[in-house]
C-alpha cells in the first residue's frame, strides 16, 4: 500500500461519456500500466510510449487517462498525440489520389500522413525542446487546423503517448498482398497498386518514426468483425458533438471507409500482442478481461550490499576500482543497494563520491532511505528528511544507552560505546579520516561496542542483556546490538517496496563479509560472501548455499557480480535507441 492522491475521475469520465465502471477499470488495469510505463522509462531522457487498438477500441481515452494519472501523481510531464493529427490535407490526398492511386484521397492508412512533419515532431519533443507547436487536425473538415491553432508545450515534456490505429505497426510480406481481402481492395485495388504502396509506405517512412518508440501498449479487440459496431458507436457520439460534415459518416459510408483498415487491422491482430510491452484484452462488448504485462514475466536483479569489506577495501575504503562497474550496472538498470552498519551521513558522503544515488539501508537494518520520487508514490509509513523518503524499523540508540544502564553497568569498565569515542580515535580503529570518523559518530539508531575486556567477561554482558531481545552481531571491530531488526528484514522490507511498484518479479542478490551480513545473506535469492582476511567473525549460512570470492573487496565484489548470469544478461549490449 502506498500513499497517493487518488485523481477525481469524475470529470473525466464526463468528458469522455464513459460509465461508472471505467473506475473499476482504472484500479484494476490502467493505473498499474501507468506505473509500469513509469517503471521502464529510462532515468536520463524522455520516453515514447505507443498506444494501438483498431477503431473504436479506446486507444484515446486510455492516453487521455494515462496523461491525467501521471500528471497527477508523479514528478513527469506527459502529453498525449494522436497520429490522427498528422493527416495531409484534402488538397495533398487529392494530388496522392491523382498521381498514385485513388483510394489515397481517404484518410487513414499509411501514405496519408505527414511522417516527415511526426518524426520531427516527436524527435524535438524527446530532445526536451520546448514550444513545439503540435499539429491538430479536425475530422471536420477533413483538414488540418490552422498552424496558430496549434497548441505548443511550455514545459519539457518526459513522457508522451502517442496512439492511433496503426502505431507501432509493421508490414507484410509481399506474398501476402497478392490476394485482396474485402469487397474495398477487389473493385478499387485489382491491380494491388494501392495496398502495395500502403505496405511500403509502412516499412519505410512510418518504421523510422516507430523505431523511435520506447514502449507499446495494445487494446486487443476480439476480432476484426467487432470493429464496425465499435466504430459506428465512436460516429455516433461524433455525430452528437460535432453534427454531420466531412469528418462524420452514415452507415453506408461508414463499411466503406473502414475497409481502408481492415488489412493491417487484421495484421495487428495477429502478429503484434506477442511483441507489445503491455497487451490489454477486450471483448465483444469492449471491456477489458485481462492485461498483460512483459515486465510480470521478466526477472530483474535487484542487488543488496555490505560496505566495509566487501564493496570496500577493509583497509582504506578506496572508491576507485568499483565507481566504474557500478556506474556500468547503474546504466543497466541494476540496482544496488546499500545495506550497512554506516549512518546516514556516511553513506550519502559515499554515494555522492561515486555518484550513486539509490535507496539504501543503515545502522544494520535500523533504518531505510529512498531517494524522493524514486519510487512514483511514497510508501506508507515513510517520514521526509530533506531529499529522502526514511521508514525507521528500530527505536533510537536512547533505549541501548537505558538498558545498558540498567541491566550491564557492572560491565562499564569493560567497553567504550562508539558514541564516547572521539574522532580521531575513530579514525585509528577503523582507518577512516578524521573527518570521515565524525561522519560516522552521527548515529541515530545504533550504538556498536568496543568491546576491551575479556572473552570470559564478553560472554557473562551478552547473557545479561538476553532478556531484552538484542540480536547479537560480531563485525569486523565491534559489537552490534540489535533490537527489532536486521539487515534481513529491512532488506525484505525495501523489496516489497520494489514488488509493489515495479510488479515484476525480482531475483535479490546479497553481498556480505562476516557474521553482521547472516540475516542479509540468508534472505537473498543468491548469497555471496566475499573474502575478508581481518573478518573475525564469517558469516555461516543456515539455509542455503553461497558462493566465496577468491579475492577480496573490491575486485572479488566485481568478479562474483559480473559472472552471474542475471547481471550478464542485463549487461549484454543493447540496441541504442537515439532521439537525437
Amino acid at each position: 500500500m502506498q500513499e497517493a492522491n487518488i485523481v477525481d475521475i469524475t470529470p473525466f469520465l464526463a468528458k469522455h461519456q464513459l460509465p461508472l465502471k471505467y473506475q473499476y477499470l482504472s484500479e484494476q488495469f490502467f493505473i498499474p500500466l501507468a506505473e509500469d510505463i513509469i517503471a521502464a522509462k529510462p532515468s536520463n531522457r524522455p520516453m515514447l510510449v505507443a498506444v494501438n487498438g483498431c477503431q473504436g477500441s479506446g486507444k484515446t481515452t486510455l492516453a487521455d487517462f494515462l496523461v491525467t494519472w501521471i500528471n497527477s501523481n508523479t514528478e513527469f510531464n506527459s502529453i498525449s498525440i494522436s497520429i490522427d493529427d498528422f493527416y495531409l490535407s484534402r488538397e495533398q490526398r487529392a494530388n496522392l489520389a491523382k498521381d498514385v492511386h485513388p483510394l489515397f484521397a481517404t484518410r487513414g492508412v499509411p501514405g496519408t500522413h505527414d511522417t516527415e512533419l511526426m518524426q520531427l515532431t516527436i524527435s524535438e519533443l524527446l530532445a526536451n525542446k520546448i514550444d513545439i507547436a503540435l499539429p491538430r487536425f479536425d475530422k471536420k473538415t477533413d483538414d488540418p487546423l490552422p498552424k496558430e491553432q496549434w497548441h505548443k508545450n511550455k514545459k519539457p515534456i518526459d513522457i508522451i503517448l502517442f496512439e492511433g490505429w496503426c502505431v507501432a505497426s509493421t508490414a507484410q510480406q509481399p506474398y501476402q498482398l497478392e490476394q485482396p481481402i474485402n469487397q474495398l481492395e477487389e473493385s478499387e485495388d485489382e491491380a494491388g497498386i494501392w495496398r502495395r504502396c500502403v505496405n511500403s509506405c509502412l516499412a519505410n517512412e512510418y518504421q523510422s518514426v516507430f523505431d523511435l518508440i520506447d514502449y507499446t501498449v495494445m487494446l486487443q479487440a476480439p476480432s476484426f468483425e467487432d470493429v464496425y459496431g465499435w466504430r459506428l458507436e465512436q460516429e455516433q457520439k461524433l455525430l452528437a458533438k460535432k453534427g454531420t460534415g466531412f469528418g462524420t459518416f452514415d452507415e453506408a459510408s461508414l463499411i466503406r471507409f473502414i475497409s481502408h483498415f481492415e488489412r493491417i487491422t487484421r495484421e495487428n491482430l495477429h502478429a503484434l500482442p506477442e511483441k507489445m510491452d503491455a497487451l490489454l484484452t477486450l471483448d465483444n462488448a469492449r471491456d477489458i478481461t485481462a492485461m498483460t504485462l512483459k515486465a510480470d514475466s521478466v526477472t530483474a536483479p535487484l542487488v543488496f550490499t555490505d560496505l566495509d569489506g566487501t564493496l570496500l577495501n577493509h583497509d582504506d575504503y578506496d572508491c576507485a576500482a568499483i565507481k566504474p562497474f557500478l556506474a556500468q550496472l547503474t546504466a543497466a538498470d541494476v540496482t544496488v543497494v546499500f545495506n550497512t552498519s554506516k549512518t546516514f551521513a556516511e553513506v550519502t558522503d559515499l554515494q555522492a563520491m561515486l555518484n550513486h544515488r539509490q535507496p539504501f539501508i543503515t545502522e544494520n537494518g535500523s533504518a531505510v532511505y529512498i531517494p524522493k520520487f524514486y519510487f512514483p508514490l511514497k510508501p506508507i509509513g515513510c517520514e521526509e528528511l530533506d531529499e529522502y523518503w526514511r521508514y525507521a524499523l528500530a527505536p533510537t540508540c536512547a533505549k541501548l544507552h537505558e538498558d545498558l544502564i540498567n541491566y550491564a553497568s557492572e560491565f562499564k569498565n569493560c567497553y567504550r560505546l562508539f558514541s564516547e569515542l572521539s574522532a580521531q580515535e575513530v579514525s585509528e580503529l577503523t582507518g577512516l579520516s578524521v573527518e570521515q570518523s565524525k561522519l560516522a559518530l552521527t548515529r541515530e539508531y545504533s550504538d556498536p561496542i568496543y568491546w576491551q575486556g575479556s572473552d570470559e567477561q564478553l560472554s557473562e554482558f551478552l547473557t545479561l542483556l538476553e532478556p531484552l531481545d538484542y540480536e547479537v552481531l560480531v563485525g569486523g571491530r565491534f559489537i552490534h546490538l540489535n533490537k527489532q531488526t536486521n539487515k534481513g528484514q529491512a532488506q525484505n522490507w525495501l523489496l516489497n517496496q520494489f514488488k509493489t511498484h515495479y510488479r515484476h518479479p525480482f531475483t535479490t542478490i546479497a553481498l556480505g563479509d562476516s557474521q553482521n551480513d547472516m540475516a542479509m545473506l540468508d534472505e537473498a535469492d543468491i548469497a555471496i560472501l566475499i573474502t575478508n582476511p581481518n573478518s573475525k567473525a564469517k558469516a555461516k549460512l543456515a539455509h542455503k548455499p553461497w558462493h566465496v570470492s577468491e579475492r577480496p573487496a573490491p575486485l572479488g565484489w566485481i568478479d562474483e557480480v559480473a559472472d552471474l548470469q542475471i547481471i550478464k544478461a542485463q549487461l549484454a549490449p543493447r540496441k541504442e535507441q537515439s532521439h537525437g
